[in-house]
């Protein structure tokens, strides 16, 4: 899938000079994970995303949340 997003900069917005950013997303089901992988392009930079869910999981969105808080703390410690 490609799907090209115009970004505006607010007042400095010129559509002659707006700049386009391609996404590629890609999904994968393996092991039990959804893993999916975004490329995007801006300018002539490219950047890729990777997210990993477990769909086995019986954590809840709070179980998430939290471990994400405990992961900043330790992090910040």
């Amino acid at each position: 899938m490609i799907e090209e997003i115009r970004i505006s900069s607010e007042k400095e917005y010129q559509p002659s000079v707006a700049a386009a950013i391609n996404r590629r997303t890609r999904f994968d089901l393996k092991d039990g994970q959804l893993i999916t992988q975004h490329r995007y392009t801006i300018g002539k930079k490219e950047y890729i995303v990777n997210s990993v869910f477990d769909l086995g999981s019986k954590q809840t969105v709070v179980d998430g949340v939290k471990r994400l808080i405990d992961n900043d703390f330790d992090g910040a410690a």
